[in-house]
Formats: C-alpha cells, structure tokens, sequence
C-alpha cells in the first residue's frame, strides 16, 4: 500500500498558527479596525494552505521592506510577541545575534528573535528590493547577518516560476503551459522537507526552481496555474521526481545514464523528435583548438581535486559509450599523461561552450569530428550536438510543440512521465 503523506511538518505548522497569532493580536491592539480574519481559501492578510517558505536573501547586513499599503509586524522577543502597524518603510539590522527594526527616523525596539511582516489588505503586496511578492515575509537572524524567507500560497509561489521557466508563450500553448504549471507543483510539493532545520523549504535560485515574485507574473500563465491548482503527478501513491529540460533534441533520457542516481520506471527514454524539433537548441555546434580543451579539462579537474592538475597534450578524445537516449554515456580524454574518464551530464561541466566559456555544454548527446596533426596529437574538434538541458523528464520545447498539436496537459505529463498518475491534492 502507498504510504500517507502529510502535506505539512510540525515546523509548517507553527508556521501557519504563528500568522494567526499576529492576526489575533493585531485584533485586540485596534480593536475594530478593518483587518482581514485567516481563512483558508480567501483572500486577506494571511497565508492559505498549502503554503512554501521560500529563501530570498540568504546573508545581508541589512533588509529594507516596503509596501504600497499598510502592514503589521510581528515581532517575537523572549516568546511574547509585540505587534507595529505602518505604512512605512522598514528596515531590519542584525544586532548582537538579534534583529533590530527600525523606520526611517525612529527605533521601534530591538533583541528580537525573529520577524513576521504581514500585509493588511490582500492587494497589500511585500516588496523586497524593488521585487513584490504576495504572501508574508518573515526576517531571522543568521549568523552575524539576515535571512529573509517568502510565505506564500503554492500557486502564488509557482504563478512566480513558471513564466520564466517556459518563456515566451501564448493561447496556443496553453495545455504546455498546464503541464509545466503541475511539474512545478510536483518537484515543489515533493521538495518540501529538502533542508532540515531550515527556516525555509525552497530556495529561489536554481538550486530548486528560479522564482521572482510578482514582476514576472503573466496572466496566461497564472491561469494556468489556477486551472491545474492542487495537480500533482504520482507514481504509485508517491510525488514523483518531476524533473524537467528546455530541449532534448529528439530523445530524453534514463534518469541512472544521465546521473548518479537511482533507476526511476517513469524517467525512461522517450523519443519526441517530432515536437521538439522546432527548437532553435535542436542542432547546435561547437568548435575548439585543442589548446581550449586543454585549459577547460585542466581547469575542471583542479577546481575538483583541490590541486594544480597538468594533463598533457591531448592526443583524442574517443566516445566509449550512449546512453539509450543518445547522449554520451562515457567520453574519454587520451593525453600524453595518462586517460581521463568522463560520465554522463558531468560531461557538460568539463567541456564548457567555445561560444562562451562561463557557460556549461548545450547537452551530452552530441558527435565528435577530430582533427590531428602528422605527429598524431590532437589539433581540433567539432561538435555536432542535438538539445539544451541535461535531457531528463519532460522537454518543454517538446510539451510546446504538442500543445500546438493538439495534446492536452494530461497526455503530455504521461507521454513524458511513463506510468504516473495526475491526481487532485487540494
């Protein structure tokens, strides 16, 4: 039998019963005053279930938050809380291993231990940074610095991820846009209990999944997103690994040929050439001296050995083994000091794009065509490459083409995720 899962922690919990205390409180300071109740679903100066803590700032002297409406703050020092209502701006200061909050003229108290920032009308948006974001913002210390962590609705939480994550699209799109709506969901839902003792369940980088808050929001695809709320994908009663790519260039990938990790039923190979081959990463090249690959793979092996690391003069570079979607599952460096082995996606970190050095390789499924001198070394190498992305789950290019075609977010998730289940959770 699947295991039940709870939506939330014990720590989520408080979480939630610590807004309401400042709600409460907030009550019976001003009386009467116009302050939303919490309730689950509606709208006001609360958070609804299911909600995600996300790290905004991870380490700064000082934090400034505005907002183009009134807020409170709750402010916990010695396990009693003391509630502020303003309409100005706010700033917090790490002082002593505890915050400090002050407005621009006046001090309002110091030796808290941690922050919650509530909006008082639900079109009260937080702003960080010349950044808004929906929810509350809570400020800890950490360190001898700040944390600042986002607590936001789901939806409003991937209404702040998706538009970046599937870029430029329209009506024609729509049921891609659905599908990645619910593999966002999922990879988040699934990800919640990531970082134990952690003030935070996500971070808003690409460690997890990029979010910026309401300035990215667009309306088809917060639609989207309203229209699938609660989907998740399954794989027998569990949230799946719900990863996805920009382009795979004709075929995903076996999760255990592209990583280090455990074989998935649902992460096999899929070929999907026919919808994905629109994409402009679809065929690509890259070009190099064999003195560009020489400081890429020596640059690569000492930032990981922790040591200078002189590989020689290449003489080859040979393709030992595919994985079953194409990709190179083993690539072999031949140097006058010995060979070096490189496996699957790591590929990409140790030959960088001659293009642009900082960046790693559009993907791993690509061909060799070498160069060499008289005297047998290695003088140049062209890479004729298919795909962007490490190659694993659900091509977005691929979901875009089938949304033009026809396909509704439900085909496309299990075109992509073999065996899975789409199931309402709340």
């Amino acid at each position: 039998m699947a295991k039940k899962m709870s939506l939330f922690s014990g720590s989520q919990i408080r979480w939630l019963l610590r807004p309401l205390s400042a709600i409460l409180l907030i009550l019976i300071v001003w009386g009467c005053g116009a302050v939303p109740e919490l309730k689950e679903g509606s709208e006001g100066a609360f958070v609804r279930l299911p909600f995600v803590r996300i790290l905004i700032e991870n380490n700064s002297k000082s934090i400034t938050i505005t907002s183009g409406a009134q807020f409170s703050l709750e402010c916990t020092k010695h396990d009693k809380s003391m509630v502020y209502q303003t309409s100005q701006p706010i700033t917090f200061r790490q002082s002593g291993g505890s915050i400090s909050v002050r407005t621009s003229r006046n001090l309002l108290g110091d030796g808290f231990s941690d922050v919650i920032v509530i909006p008082r009308s639900n079109k009260g948006f937080l702003s960080y940074q010349g950044k808004r974001y929906r929810g509350m913002l809570k400020v800890v210390p950490y360190g001898t610095n700040l944390r600042l962590v986002n607590v936001v609705h789901m939806d409003d939480y991937l209404k702040g991820v998706v538009p970046p994550e599937i870029g430029f699209v329209g009506e024609k799109e729509f049921e891609a846009i659905k599908a990645q709506a619910v593999a966002a969901r999922t990879y988040s839902m699934s990800h919640l209990s990531q970082y134990p003792g952690e003030p935070f369940d996500m971070k808003s980088d690409i460690s997890d999944q990029v979010y910026h808050g309401i300035e990215v929001e667009k309306p088809i695809v917060s639609q989207a997103v309203d229209e699938t709320s609660g989907y998740v994908i399954k794989y027998h009663g569990e949230f799946i690994n719900a990863y996805y790519h920009s382009t795979c260039g004709g075929y995903t990938d076996d999760i255990d040929a592209v990583w280090d990790k455990a074989p998935e039923p649902y992460l096999r190979a899929v070929n999907d050439s026919a919808y994905c081959s629109w994409s402009k990463y679809y065929n690509w090249k890259e070009s190099y001296t064999a003195g560009q690959l020489k400081i890429m793979i020596e640059q690569f092996l000492s930032s990981e050995r922790g040591r200078v690391v002189d590989i020689g003069d290449i003489l080859d570079m040979e393709v030992r083994s595919h994985t079953a979607g194409g990709r190179i599952a083993e690539l072999v460096v031949t140097t006058s000091r010995g060979n070096y082995s490189f496996k699957g996606d790591r590929i990409r970190w140790v030959v960088k794009r001659s293009s642009n050095p900082e960046m790693i390789l559009e993907s791993a499924r690509f061909k060799i065509n070498a160069t060499h001198s008289n005297s047998g070394k290695l003088v140049r190498v062209d890479l004729n490459g298919g795909g962007y992305g490490h190659g694993v789950g659900m091509c977005q290019c691929g979901a875009l083409g089938m949304a033009r075609d026809g396909w509704k977010y439900k085909d496309i998730l299990t075109f992509y995720y073999k065996g899975v289940e789409i199931v309402k959770l709340y």
